[in-house]
């Protein structure tokens, strides 16, 4: 019993003996973290161009996205009559995305789109990536776009 008395004595009286003290707040980095994104700076109807990363296609694409409640209806001007369905969600100063599965004419294949964007009043600029349906780890194309609010 001496033994664990004198094992455990030391370490009763650094907690007896401890102070509770409470850290303060940092305003500095409070006041500097980034205004979360709202569902009403989203929603609405976007339309912008994408290109391709590195490589030689310089081909330009014009999108058109119609956002609200999460979800996102997108066409692209060189792909009349295929519309794209994604959902979004908020991530502080950013919104990240993810289509259903689409035919895409471009690559002949069914695909999944993803994008990651960030907003600053009517404009937007973001990255992309599209992968095979059936094998999500394999990227076809990587992107980047702009666009606007109307």
């Amino acid at each position: 019993m001496r033994r664990i008395s004198a094992v455990l004595l030391p370490f009763a009286l650094a907690l007896a003996c401890a102070k509770a003290e409470t850290p303060a707040a940092d305003s500095s980095a409070m006041a500097m973290s980034p205004a979360g994104l709202t569902e009403s700076e989203v929603a609405g109807t976007w339309s912008g161009t994408a290109k391709a990363d590195g490589g030689t296609d310089t081909t330009t694409m014009h999108w058109t996205q119609v956002c609200a409640a999460g979800t996102c209806n997108g066409t692209l001007q060189e792909m009349p009559g295929v519309t794209i369905v994604s959902t979004y969600r908020l991530e502080a100063d950013s919104t990240m995305g993810v289509s259903t599965p689409y035919d895409d004419k471009m690559f002949n294949a069914r695909v999944i789109d993803n994008w990651v964007a960030r907003i600053s009043g009517t404009s937007i600029t973001g990255r992309g990536w599209n992968v095979l349906a059936d094998k999500p780890d394999s990227v076809l194309s990587r992107y980047t776009f702009t666009g606007t609010k109307s």
